[in-house]
Formats: structure tokens, sequence, C-alpha cells
């Protein structure tokens, strides 16, 4: 269950069509594929009332990696790379092959085609929603339009203003996760 909230995070923080939503989401989203943050999560899966939280590091190179690290309260990794997933965690690494992963071939090239300036890279994927406030922030809501996606989430809300935020991840079964992101300095 864990990989699959990575996808569907690392597909919903750069997968919206560029001719549709603001210029300023559009670089916001964009900045947000190339760039480091540390990131605080409250996850409640459907029917509890507990919440997890945890807390870590992503790291986005374009047409390199995306990487995971989640630093509390316990110490694990999912690197994204263009063929594979890495994970690392208590029990080793495992490395799952893009043949071992329906759809990940497609979400990285799109990411990457979207984060390189292609408006059109996720037409037909999602159905968006878009609310910019006085203030110059702007909220972008992604249903996704293939069935298969939807198992990731229901629906993921991102939010901004020169910089991504916030993302919030809904599960059909109730669950919620809420990511909040705080960039940091470019070192490359």
């Amino acid at each position: 269950m864990k990989r699959i909230w990575f996808i569907g995070a690392v597909f919903a923080c750069g997968c919206a069509a560029a001719a549709e939503i603001p210029d300023s989401c559009v670089c916001a989203l964009r900045r947000a594929l190339d760039s480091r943050a540390v990131w605080t999560m409250e996850r409640r899966f459907a029917g509890s009332v507990r919440t997890l939280s945890t807390t870590g590091t992503v790291e986005c190179v374009i047409g390199n990696r995306i990487e995971w690290k989640v630093l509390h309260p316990f110490v694990s990794s999912v690197s994204m790379t263009t063929n594979a997933m890495v994970f690392l965690d208590e029990d080793g690494e495992r490395v799952k092959n893009l043949d071992d992963l329906p759809y990940y071939r497609e979400i990285r090239k799109r990411t990457d085609s979207f984060a390189r300036g292609n408006a059109d890279a996720f037409d037909g994927l999602f159905e968006m929603n878009v609310d910019i406030r006085p203030d110059g922030v702007w909220s972008l809501e992604m249903k996704p339009e293939n069935r298969a996606m939807r198992r990731l989430f229901s629906s993921a809300t991102l939010e901004g203003n020169a910089k991504l935020e916030s993302a919030v991840f809904k599960t059909k079964d109730g669950g919620i996760s809420v990511i909040q992101f705080k960039e940091l300095p470019r070192v490359r």
C-alpha cells in the first residue's frame, strides 16, 4: 500500500494539463518537479479515528529520479528512476522494474514531459477544477478519469502560490492523506 501512495503522490504533484490551469499553478508544479523539500504527512485510513504522522524529504530531478525519504517514525525510501522503483526499508532493498509496475512507464514519461514544458502531457487523465483566491493562492482538484488510477486515489487537491505547499489525497473508501511541503534551497 505504501508504494501505491508514493506513485500517486508523484503522479498527482505533476499531473495537470497546463492549458486548463493558471500559469502560477503550472509554474509551481513544474518547480516542484525539479526541487527538494521537507514534508510532513498526516494520514488517516478509512474507518479509523487515529492519525498517523510521518516526516521526510523529497528530491525531484527532471528526467532522472524522484526520491521520497521517510525520516520519522521509521526510516525508508522510494527512489523512482526512469526504469524502476527502488524500495529501501528495514527489510532491505527491493527493485521493481517497469514491467512489474502497471502504468509506471507512462506516468514517468508524462511527468517528465510536463516538467519539460509539454502543456498537453496529461490530457484525458483527470477531471480538474481550479480555484484562485484574491491573494493568488490556487487550489487544483484532480479526479482520475482512468479507472485503474482511482485505486491510487479518488481525488487529489494541490494548493500553493509560487510554490506547491500542500497536497490532499482522498481514497474512495474514506482514507485521507494531507502533506505539507517546505521547499529547500536548490543545490546544483
